[in-house]
């Protein structure tokens, strides 16, 4: 009778560990799933953030140049009077200022990609860390099941 209870106890264990075991395979592939999807979210991500630096660059640029411009005031030498200085006073108040705002919304953006990057790979070095411990526990629990099969 104790060899019953014993082979009983042993067969517990055995679905026991296979279970565990499963489990754990599960929870490894669903992070391993996870961590390609954000490799290629990185990899998306940096594309746009190339983009957005040339944007910035060529906006800077721009503003550096319009601001010149504005300032050297040679834009209205044909104009004279009221027109000439409404003109003057526009382009300086408006489009010099809208071009540095659109700079500054551009790197506001750069930024937050920058952020969105950096969670990323660190959620997946994590998750990298998630995916080792389970290979060690896996692995724990095939010698296990190999032992409980002897």
């Amino acid at each position: 009778m104790g060899t019953s209870s014993d082979e009983q106890r042993r067969q517990r264990e055995l679905q026991n560990a296979r279970s565990r075991k499963s489990g754990y395979e599960r929870e490894r592939a669903d992070k391993e799933s996870t961590c390609r999807q954000n490799r290629e979210k990185i990899s998306r991500l940096k594309t746009v953030k190339s983009n957005l630096e040339t944007q910035k660059e060529i906006a800077e640029s721009r503003y550096h140049s319009l601001k010149d411009y504005a300032e050297s005031g040679s834009q209205f030498t044909e104009w004279i009077g009221d027109k000439s200085t409404k003109a003057a006073n526009e382009f300086s108040s408006t489009i010099v200022p809208g071009y540095n705002t659109y700079v500054d919304r551009i790197d506001e953006i750069l930024d937050a990609v920058c952020d969105e990057i950096t969670r990323l790979e660190n959620e997946n070095m994590q998750l990298n860390g998630d995916i080792l411990h389970l290979g060690s526990l896996i692995n724990s629990l095939i010698n296990t099941i190999e032992k409980l099969c002897n």
